[in-house]
């Protein structure tokens, strides 16, 4: 056990670095949920109790030197081990991307390829766009909790397109002012598009990803093939494993046993 320990402290240590200032205040927060009280955390953290009032009424984020501290104390939340596994993995993917280094695939194909490198809401994106084939940038903004256009514009041109040029050496989302949608014959206005060759590319094994908002969590998931499936689901959840079952629909309307 003490060894463990000692693993746990150390591999701490190790990431403290790589934890941006915004989820360290998270990761405090949960901790203080906990605790409630400035005295026991203190005590627990080696430091006086004026230096966490500080962190709770100004905001500021703990340094490197309380940071493993309150890492190690904060582990056993299943809401912290996400935030860091989502968080900490995106800015270290992002960064890895930035020096053209990207990690091998189990699911091929271009659009996998660019959902490996860019951040959460990027991802949130691509997967609308792929599911709607375009959209105005006020649903875009909707979507990902935008304040303003101009941050999803940015998102759009410089974290997805940028990350496209780098690893398919062109750009897959643009803006057309009027388009007709091949596939309903829709003239569409004033929308961002994906292109088109990214729909149908080839890949080897399933793309899913999963994005957690305030009260649910939505689950995306690519089909190997076109299906007719039943609106009803059921859904499972046990030992931090999600499984979903939906009944496929045959063209006669008999329904047989679904896939997973």
């Amino acid at each position: 056990m003490a060894g463990r320990d000692e693993r746990m402290k150390e591999a701490a240590q190790r990431l403290t670095p790589f934890i941006p200032q915004n989820l360290r205040l998270d990761i405090f927060a949960s901790l203080w949920e906990e605790y409630r009280d400035a005295g026991k955390l203190a005590n627990e953290l080696d430091c006086k109790p004026a230096v966490v009032n500080k962190w709770l009424k100004e905001g500021k984020s703990p340094n490197d030197k309380y940071m493993p501290r309150i890492l190690s104390l904060a582990l056993h939340s299943h809401k912290v081990r996400e935030l860091l596994q989502r968080d900490v993995l995106e800015q270290i993917g992002s960064l890895l991307a930035d020096l053209d280094i990207f990690p091998e695939r189990k699911a091929e194909g271009d659009l996998g390829r660019i959902l490996d490198v860019v951040d959460g809401k990027s991802r949130q994106i691509l997967w609308y766009l792929w599911w709607n084939r375009h959209a105005e940038i006020g649903e875009l903004a909707e979507l990902t909790g935008a304040e303003t256009d101009m941050e999803v514009l940015s998102r759009l041109r410089e974290s997805i397109n940028t990350a496209a040029k780098r690893v398919l050496g062109k750009e897959i989302v643009s803006f057309q002012s009027s388009k007709v949608d091949p596939v309903t014959g829709e003239k569409v206005l004033f929308s961002w598009w994906l292109e088109e060759d990214l729909l149908s590319s080839k890949r080897i094994g399933p793309l899913v990803d999963i994005f957690e908002e305030n009260d649910h969590i939505i689950v995306i998931g690519q089909l190997p093939a076109p299906l007719e499936l039943a609106r009803e689901a059921q859904v499972e959840c046990k030992n931090g494993v999600l499984r979903i079952r939906i009944e496929r629909i045959k063209r006669s309307g008999l329904r047989i046993k679904g896939q997973e």
